[in-house]
């Protein structure tokens, strides 16, 4: 699987589809009597992930190695992975989206956040990585991406604007690997 979004528009417009879908689904039901189910369909859990590593290999610098799996990671039928996996200084990353069964929008993506200097860093655009996935099942998330021009926002500050206004740090490219099982 591949992500790619548009740049700086990346994870609002993917959280906006998923609420301008369950808009038309809901809708649909009611103005137009479609055949839909007497309720919206409920995500049911395929996986809860406890153990990982993911290794972050920055272009020219430092390798991170993350070696703990966030309590609660795992794969649901409607979302598909919300997996994080922690590490020293700072430094985690979240794959999202792999594996979804019932509104699969087609592609995983992820987020790298830094704790630095006292200051929440993340990354906002998810169309820098190239994110393939070789497993999203009940026994791992497995996979690796390739990232390019990655730029790190302010996760408590200007994230809320329109247009959020990158930091004032290098931008950066790298080499992403990630696993997680129960």
């Amino acid at each position: 699987m591949t992500a790619r979004g548009e740049p700086g528009h990346g994870r609002f417009g993917a959280l906006l589809a998923l609420a301008g879908l369950a808009f038309v689904v809901a809708g649909c039901e009611y103005l137009l009597g479609a055949p839909f189910p007497d309720e919206f369909p409920s995500s049911s859990p395929i996986a809860r992930f406890a153990e990982g590593t993911a290794t972050i290999e920055i272009d020219g610098g430092d390798t991170i190695e993350l070696t703990q799996v966030v309590e609660g990671a795992g794969i649901d039928s409607m979302f598909g992975s919300t997996v994080r996996w922690t590490g020293p200084d700072g430094w985690s990353m979240q794959v999202m989206g792999a594996g979804a069964e019932e509104f699969g929008m087609g592609s995983a993506y992820l987020t790298f956040d830094r704790i630095d200097d006292g200051e929440h860093w993340t990354t906002f655009d998810p169309g820098r990585c190239i994110v393939d996935i070789e497993v999203a099942d009940k026994d791992a998330l497995r996979g690796s991406a390739t990232c390019k021009g990655v730029e790190w926002y302010d996760a408590l500050g200007g994230m809320m604007a329109l247009e959020p206004s990158p930091l004032d740090e290098p931008k950066f490219d790298a080499e992403v690997t990630f696993e997680a099982t129960p």
